[in-house]
């Protein structure tokens, strides 16, 4: 598929799953105590910027902009590499964001490579309220969440399972291993997670990505973790079957 039929794609199976939300309850009342452990051990990595095309902007950030009545002669875009991998980044950043360029380059970075490589531009637009969405693999961030590490991970996990990274099954949320697993389990990680399975499908990827790479892991955070045991184990299943494997786990550099 070119990539507009694949956003096209993913927009309507999106829209289909958006009103189903979930009744099991949440585990947590949030994932904010991840947060800490995120930061302690999601290593920065070190990167470069350099201006984008001078007078120009990436096609997705202008409509981006556009959509959110944002000027688009207000976002400067960078191109940012990272020491872990090849490819560039290219960062849209509001000049009224609600926060330094450098804390949205840094907790980008912080992801696992192989998460990183999956999402297209990474962008912050200025709000008085924080919330972030994904638009066809370009990670959006509005408010002070473009310095939250559980966010950045959030949102690059609709990436990973919108745009078919996870295997065998593509998208994830969608499928019917995905809905069987859920089935077994008695709650959700939080109440956001039960917006819709899209959502519960990253809530879980933030709850794997915490469990493969801090010591002690979630399981060993939360006694009751076992209630969603099905449901983080298919994500840790289909993360190691991936190709490239093990997308959730810091370390090598980006194919």
């Amino acid at each position: 598929m070119h990539v507009s039929s694949i956003t096209a794609a993913v927009s309507l199976f999106v829209a289909l799953v958006s009103s189903q939300r979930l009744t099991k309850p949440p585990l947590q009342p949030n994932l904010d105590n991840l947060k800490a452990g995120f930061l302690d051990n999601l290593k920065p990595v070190a990167s470069t910027k350099t201006p984008y095309q001078a007078g120009y902007i990436p096609t997705d950030c202008k409509r981006i902009a556009q959509n959110e009545g944002k000027n688009p002669a207000d976002i400067q875009s960078w191109n940012v590499k990272y020491s872990d991998c090849s490819a560039v980044w290219v960062f849209c950043y509001h000049k009224n964001s609600n926060g330094p360029l450098s804390d949205l380059i840094d907790r980008f970075g912080r992801l696992p490579v192989h998460t990183r490589q999956f999402s297209r531009h990474v962008m912050s637009l200025p709000a008085t309220n924080g919330y972030a969405y994904n638009s066809g693999g370009n990670l959006v961030f509005f408010g002070d969440t473009l310095s939250n590490i559980n966010v950045h991970v959030h949102e690059a996990a609709h990436s990973l399972d919108l745009l078919g990274a996870f295997f065998p099954d593509k998208p994830l949320s969608g499928s019917a291993k995905w809905t069987n697993e859920y089935n077994q389990d008695s709650a959700v990680p939080d109440p956001y997670a039960q917006t819709n399975q899209v959502e519960n499908v990253a809530q879980n990827t933030v709850v794997t990505t915490y469990e493969r790479n801090v010591p002690g892991g979630f399981f060993g955070l939360n006694p009751n973790a076992n209630k969603i045991f099905h449901q983080y184990a298919t994500v840790d299943t289909e993360q190691r079957n991936a190709a490239p494997p093990n997308l959730l786990v810091t370390g090598g550099s980006c194919t």
